[in-house]
């Protein structure tokens, strides 16, 4: 019964580290896999991305995310959300199974609830990013 509970203890680290952890990715380091993650990328924007790191030698500044092709404005204010070219932090690099975690402080952007058409509520800190018909149920947490 012991080891069952200490097997649990750790597959729950496992599950519910990543869902805590303000995870941001190194726009240098990204695989594909990692980019399909974002908002608004799928796999030819994620392919564009490499292709074009590689041809430059590496982003210098998130921004330069714009000279990529499928990469406007919009989409580079949603993404800057969700990437980082390696800055420290508190937390330091770790990587556990697939997840990963970058070094990263802890955000100081407002928390929003909204609820879908099945009555759960979801949080965010990152309103642009809730589909369109949700929008209208979303309220910042005070």
């Amino acid at each position: 019964m012991r080891t069952v509970i200490i097997i649990l203890f750790f597959i729950s680290i496992f599950y519910c580290i990543p869902l805590l952890a303000q995870e941001k990715i190194d726009l240098n380091k990204a695989t594909i896999e990692d980019l399909k993650r974002l908002p608004g990328v799928g796999e030819v924007t994620a392919k564009n991305i490499i292709e074009y790191r590689d041809k430059i030698g590496g982003f210098k500044s998130i921004e330069q995310l714009k000279e990529v092709k499928g990469i406007g404005d919009k989409k580079l204010e949603i993404l800057k959300n969700y990437l980082t070219l390696g800055e420290s932090g508190f937390l330091g690099d770790a990587k556990i199974g697939n997840y990963s975690f970058s070094n990263q402080s802890p955000s100081t952007k407002p928390l929003y609830k909204y609820r879908d058409e099945k009555g759960v509520i979801h949080f965010t800190q990152f309103p642009e990013t809730v589909p369109d018909k949700y929008k209208k149920t979303l309220k910042p947490i005070k």
